[in-house]
């Protein structure tokens, strides 16, 4: 009796799941993982065969920077968050105060104005809110260093600002 009521609502399940499925759109810009993960949903919910996605260039983005690569021997090899924030971090502990020059160098610091000053240091709190572990980025914590490289530059930008005054 028991196994009827399981296959019945097994059965519910998959038609329904199904249903979804064939009224969802193609998607132009889904990635490959997506398109493999619908396909192998279809696939298990059909009995057939599941594809096995291609993951060479497929990076997890809780991990490894989508924006940097370290490039060895011409190859681009991907850079852990936890590294990338350090390299950062160790950039910025070289780079020169807003207002020194170095000898005969010009002052190269880029001027902007003070509402492009908070909106970038807004941007920066978002990606650090959402490199933060919870529920933008899940419980992972290799981000959290990032956001907090992120956070300073935030506060060093709104600093300059009447926001920071």
């Amino acid at each position: 009796m028991q196994d009827d009521v399981d296959r019945a609502k097994y059965g519910r399940l998959r038609d329904a799941v199904i249903g979804v499925l064939d009224t969802m759109p193609e998607v132009e810009n889904s990635s490959a993982q997506v398109d493999v993960a619908l396909r192998n949903l279809r696939a298990a919910l059909m009995g057939d065969t599941l594809r096995q996605p291609d993951m060479r260039g497929v990076l997890d983005p809780f991990e490894y920077s989508l924006a940097a690569r370290l490039y060895v021997d011409r190859r681009g090899e991907p850079i852990p968050l936890p590294q990338r924030a350090a390299d950062l971090r160790r950039r910025l502990d070289r780079d020169r105060g807003l207002d020194e020059r170095r000898l005969g160098e010009p002052s190269r610091n880029v001027v902007i104005t003070e509402l492009r000053a908070m909106i970038v240091a807004g941007l920066l709190e978002e990606l650090a809110a959402r490199l933060s572990p919870g529920v933008a980025f899940g419980p992972g914590r290799s981000g959290e260093e990032l956001a907090r490289v992120a956070a300073d530059l935030a506060k060093e930008l709104l600093d300059q600002t009447f926001v920071g005054e």
